[in-house]
């Protein structure tokens, strides 16, 4: 009986103690197969956690496919990260069968069954550091390697973005501009990704000798742009009142904008603005400055550390980082005379 990878159909016939006909009938339900052995057949394939070759069935000479599952989430971020993989396994002749998680109960299972079935040369998970640890090992042992994308656990092969240096960055042209009083609004910081976007902006206030205030750090629901409205009306009433704020996704500024439109605050003249992830910035009225995230060489790392990983199974796991640009639209200005 095997011992490692995905079990074959003689394994669940030789455990069931019948053909491989049998097996075919029930597994494929196609045929008639008295009730005893139909449920031998069944708890064997449990018991082995046998998963059918779907791709040998449903697709004669093969595609090579990997897999991609993303996180659902209104950031557009993601739509980024999820068009640079397809590209990139497209260059390399390689098919993509993505996956949106939601929540819902048992999706998990469903998703790494069919990836199995399907026979992935790997999977990509983006944003995702909780998935199911079980159903990752599940994965290796069918020799289907992973790679994480964006929120990875750690001891994993993973593609990560440089977020403390993005936020550096955005803070340092802010205080570069002239803002003493620089205000932040993000999520909550309890997770990696959020943890080091807070610091990259309270690390650039301390290196240029400027205080970071609690009043001045709000922390939003989500990344919506109700949430980033909620945000900013807070910010608007602080005290001191801010000259400039940095949203920590492009979604949260957007929402800012709106609160800051009916409450009759200019920007630039009034207030200075930088977004995160230069996914809508563009879109806004005003354009707003952002921190761009190069998506497309987060896809082409994330690809070929998979592939590289499927030739070199034993290896140790790899971390690659992906920086981050700063895209100036004008709404980052010298502050307000007062």
């Amino acid at each position: 009986m095997a011992t490692g990878g995905n079990p074959k159909m003689a394994d669940v016939a030789r455990l069931a103690g019948v053909s491989l006909t049998t097996v075919g009938r029930v597994i494929h339900k196609n045929g008639y197969v008295s009730m005893e052995n139909r449920q031998r057949v069944e708890d064997a394939v449990r018991k082995l956690g046998y998963v059918p070759n779907t791709l040998a069935q449903g697709l004669k000479g093969g595609v090579q496919m990997v897999g991609h599952i993303l996180q659902f989430s209104p950031n557009m971020l993601f739509a980024q990260i999820s068009r640079a993989v397809d590209e990139a396994c497209t260059r390399r002749g390689y098919s993509v069968l993505s996956f949106t998680k939601y929540g819902l109960p048992g999706e998990d299972e469903r998703i790494v069954t069919e990836f199995i079935g399907r026979r992935m040369q790997g999977v990509i998970i983006t944003s995702i550091a909780r998935f199911d640890p079980a159903l990752v090992k599940k994965l290796g042992r069918a020799g289907i390697p992973v790679v994480w994308v964006e929120r990875a656990p750690e001891g994993s092969d993973r593609v990560l973005l440089d977020d403390r240096a993005g936020t550096y960055s955005a803070t340092e042209a802010m205080v570069q501009a002239g803002h003493r009083r620089i205000a932040y609004m993000g999520i909550d910081s309890s997770e990696p990704v959020e943890a080091l976007r807070l610091q990259g902006y309270r690390e650039a206030l301390a290196a240029y000798g400027l205080p970071h205030l609690p009043q001045w750090e709000k922390a939003a629901a989500d990344y919506t742009p109700g949430s980033g409205r909620r945000a900013m009306e807070g910010l608007w009433g602080a005290e001191p009142q801010p000259t400039a704020v940095l949203g920590a996704a492009d979604t949260l500024i957007a929402g800012a904008m709106q609160y800051l439109y009916q409450a009759g605050v200019r920007v630039p003249e009034d207030i200075s603005l930088m977004g995160y992830d230069n996914t809508v910035s563009a879109m806004l009225s005003p354009p707003v400055d952002s921190i761009g995230i190069h998506a497309r060489e987060m896809g082409e790392k994330a690809v070929g550390l998979l592939l590289r990983r499927r030739e070199e199974p034993e290896g140790g796991p790899e971390t690659l980082w992906v920086g981050t640009e700063r895209i100036s639209r004008g709404t980052v200005a010298p502050p307000p005379q007062e």
